[in-house]
């Protein structure tokens, strides 16, 4: 069971505690939040992957390591994630509840230690990175951002995101910049990392069998200094008067179609819930119009789905295609959004589609982690959505609503990702 989550401003930290008892093992998160901006995106990127190789203290991976081992084979990592137009900047420790070893009334307090070392004393020398370590996982960041290319489902996902936000910053990956990898040296990262750490909007979540009593005196010794209080910057776009349509070609032998829509509805507006039925139904699961239309009945597609980003406020339509089908795909899924928003689905489908969206939440949420983003989401978006009231609105929410949710949604992007054959025309298809 998790009994009251516990919320409380640590000077410029903002502590959550989910307390559990259903779990073995506590989970401690940090996030540091700015604004999603090509100057820093890539910075951020690799500052996240030094601080889980090495530090100050520990200098090696080997030590790093050595040193988690000790703590009963604790677990310490990073990701990088947009939410909106913020960037998040996510470290996690993954450790044993003390009760559960020998010896392990100390081992939350270790776990903070370990974790101020990483990040309040990197493996700095001089004002620099080390730059050994640093133009490694610089390849390695290479590596994986030209991985990208190589997954066209990914590559054609990109894509789309690109074109549809060109003027706005949302259009570069939380992963970074690729060409601007090159250019950062060991100087400009810990240049960065100095504003990184005194700037970030800094939130702490920990999900286990932990109090109050014991957490709040390992924050307060934390070297956070005071700083200024932003909230997450969260809007909409508008779509285009004419949906724009990209084709593009690669040596590639099955053809990527992915549509992109705004939906003008973000986590914890009044018909969010809504609008994800209605995505449920169009595309989201496998009794979907769209699965069932365009993959099963007319075997048109390798795969074909839909869904939601509910912090910038878009839908995307995706299907695995041959080039030779484009038209046909395309006018199969224009029918199942039509068909949608007149209403064109039974109260059946309705019900079962709640029942796989509800069984999804439960699924994600029977993990600390799915826990702690769910509380984030809506210390984000100042909502009020936790996980019991976000049952209760499946349930009850009216067809109407879905109807309505789904006709707010408007097109903005085709893009097709294909090996050539006959040009795309016309300037509407969805």
């Amino acid at each position: 069971m998790t009994d009251k989550i516990f919320q409380e401003k640590i000077g410029p930290v903002a502590l959550t505690i989910v307390p559990t008892e259903k779990y073995k093992s506590n989970k401690i998160v940090f996030k540091f939040r700015a604004p999603l901006e090509r100057e820093t995106v890539t910075k951020r990127s690799l500052l996240s992957i030094l601080l889980e190789t090495n530090n100050k203290k520990y200098p090696t991976q080997t030590a790093f390591r050595k040193q988690l081992a000790n703590l009963y084979g604790a677990n310490f990592y990073t990701t990088t994630a947009k939410k909106g137009n913020e960037h998040v900047l996510t470290v996690i420790f993954d450790m044993i509840d003390g009760q559960y070893v020998s010896d392990g009334s100390h081992i939350l307090e270790d776990a903070f230690a370990f974790i101020h070392e990483a990040l309040f004393s990197p493996n700095v020398t001089n004002g620099a990175f080390d730059n050994e370590t640093l133009i490694r996982e610089k390849e390695n960041l290479k590596s994986s951002l030209e991985g990208i290319y190589d997954d066209k489902i990914r590559f054609a996902s990109k894509r789309l995101v690109e074109e549809m936000f060109k003027a706005d910053a949302y259009r570069f990956g939380s992963a970074g910049v690729l060409e601007d990898i090159d250019n950062i040296t060991a100087e400009d990262l810990y240049t960065y990392y100095l504003q990184f750490i005194a700037e970030d909007a800094v939130e702490v979540f920990i999900c286990g069998d932990v109090t109050t009593e014991q957490v709040t005196p390992l924050i307060e010794k934390m070297a956070f200094s005071p700083r200024e209080e932003r909230k997450g910057v969260f809007y909409t776009k508008e779509a285009p008067q004419e949906v724009q349509i990209i084709h593009e070609k690669q040596a590639i032998n099955q053809g990527k179609l992915v549509l992109g829509y705004q939906t003008d509805t973000l986590f914890g507006d009044s018909d969010f819930v809504a609008l994800q039925l209605a995505n449920g139904l169009l595309g989201g699961f496998a009794n979907s119009k769209i699965f069932i239309n365009v993959r099963e009945k007319a075997s048109l597609a390798y795969y074909a789905s839909s869904r939601i980003d509910s912090f910038k406020g878009f839908m995307v339509i995706s299907a695995g295609i041959d080039e030779v089908n484009y038209k046909q795909a395309l006018d199969i899924i224009q029918e199942q959004l039509v068909a949608m928003k007149q209403g064109d689905f039974t109260s059946d489908e309705l019900n079962q589609t709640k029942e796989m969206l509800v069984n999804q939440l439960l699924e994600t949420n029977d993990q600390a982690q799915g826990l702690i983003e769910l509380v984030y989401n809506n210390v984000l978006r100042e909502a009020d959505l936790d996980l019991d009231t976000w049952i209760a609105k499946i349930k009850t929410t009216t067809k109407e609503e879905v109807v309505s949710a789904i006709n707010k949604i408007k097109p903005d992007t085709i893009y097709f990702l294909s090996k050539g054959g006959e040009e795309l025309h016309g300037k509407n298809h969805i």
